[in-house]
């Protein structure tokens, strides 16, 4: 019971309509008077803040945060008139949301690490396996989607929870659905289910490039 108590605290939140993952980059621009007095409070004290999914609270027009969120930290900002900000942040850690405050002019919470409850490294291989390659087919629909080199090198992580994460970062699909990946607490489990996502997207995009090309060479037929 002491060590749970001595794993809380407190953070200030930024509920948004987005998903952060560990490792993903999230650029910013900070106007409403709550979110500059929040960001001037994390650069004085060299802190990070909470990036929670901003989710319906079961009545018409209100937002709640998340259960489930990630702690962002500012690698770097620019200050604008006004003290609005432009900043750069990173995803660093999960946390639990144990109970949100409203003592400050922005919101806090009261949380926890969320960490994977198991993660068995000595059985993941061919999950990983299996969740670069759906990675690696997904970029390279992607980038031929954008028309990037062919050979171009695409660097996938070994690790398998950082395999996870980027699977998240690099997913297209609605932010319930990434929330639903983030809040898992099983890699293995995170794997299998992004590597499943990937898959379903990587056959949407193909049928895309196969369109686009289809619809080329009609369009070709028609000139000549």
């Amino acid at each position: 019971m002491a060590d749970e108590l001595q794993d809380l605290f407190e953070v200030p939140l930024f509920p948004l309509g987005v998903v952060l993952f560990p490792g993903m980059a999230l650029p910013l621009h900070i106007f409403e008077p709550c979110n500059r007095d929040m960001i001037a409070d994390c650069l004085a004290d060299q802190a990070p803040f909470g990036v929670v999914l901003a989710v319906a609270a079961g009545t018409a027009g209100q937002q709640a945060p998340a259960k489930i969120g990630t702690l962002a930290r500012i690698v770097d900002y620019e200050k604008l008139p006004d003290d609005r900000y432009n900043l750069l942040a990173l995803g660093t850690r999960r946390f639990q949301v144990l109970e949100t405050r409203h003592e400050r002019s922005y919101l806090t919470g009261l949380v926890r690490p969320f960490r994977d409850t198991t993660r068995d490294d000595a059985n993941l291989g061919p999950l990983i396996s299996c969740a670069r390659l759906a990675l690696r087919n997904y970029l390279s629909v992607v980038m031929s989607l954008v028309d990037s080199p062919p050979e171009r090198q695409i660097d996938i992580p070994t690790d398998p929870e950082d395999l996870s994460f980027l699977i998240g970062i690099c997913l297209t699909c609605e932010d319930c659905e990434k929330q639903e990946l983030l809040e898992m607490a099983s890699v293995a489990q995170r794997l299998r289910e992004g590597a499943r996502m990937l898959s379903d997207e990587t056959t949407r995009m193909s049928h895309q490039v196969e369109s686009g090309i289809t619809s080329s060479h009609s369009d070709r037929s028609m000139l000549n």
